[in-house]
C-alpha cells in the first residue's frame, strides 16, 4: 500500500474527497464504512473495509476503480444498513452517523440528477 495513492489517507492524490464515514470499532482496530465523490463529475463511491491495528484501512484501494458506485442511493441506503446490522456491537451514535451519511449520500446525488 502507498499512502500517496490510498483513497482513504490521500483521497486527493485520486481525484477524491471524502464525504464522510462510520467506524463501529472504535479500538484498535478499525470496521469502517467510507463514501467518497470524485472531485471531475461528482460521482459518488463507497466501500467498507476492516481490521486490526497492524493494516492499513483500504490499503488494496489505490483509485475509484478499487471502489463501489453508487448508482442507485436506495440500493446504496439498503447496503450501508445490512453492513451496520453485521457490525459485532454498533452503538446509538454509529446509526445515528450512518443515517446522517444516508441523508448526505441522497442530497448530494439529488444535486447530480438536478444537474444533468
Amino acid at each position: 500500500m502507498s499512502y500517496d495513492t490510498n483513497v482513504y489517507y490521500n483521497p486527493g492524490a485520486t481525484g477524491l474527497t471524502t464525504v464522510g464515514e462510520v467506524d463501529t470499532d472504535g479500538g484498535y482496530g478499525f470496521d469502517m464504512l467510507v463514501v467518497w465523490q470524485r472531485d471531475e463529475d461528482g460521482a459518488l463511491f463507497w466501500a467498507t473495509d476492516s481490521g486490526c491495528s497492524c493494516p492499513s484501512p483500504f490499503d488494496a484501494c489505490n483509485s475509484p476503480d478499487d471502489l463501489t458506485a453508487i448508482t442507485n442511493v436506495r440500493e446504496f441506503s439498503s447496503a450501508a444498513r445490512g453492513w451496520f446490522r453485521e457490525q459485532y456491537s454498533p452503538s446509538m451514535d454509529n446509526r445515528d452517523a450512518l443515517e446522517r451519511l444516508i441523508r448526505k449520500v441522497q442530497r448530494l446525488a439529488k444535486k447530480l440528477e438536478a444537474a444533468a
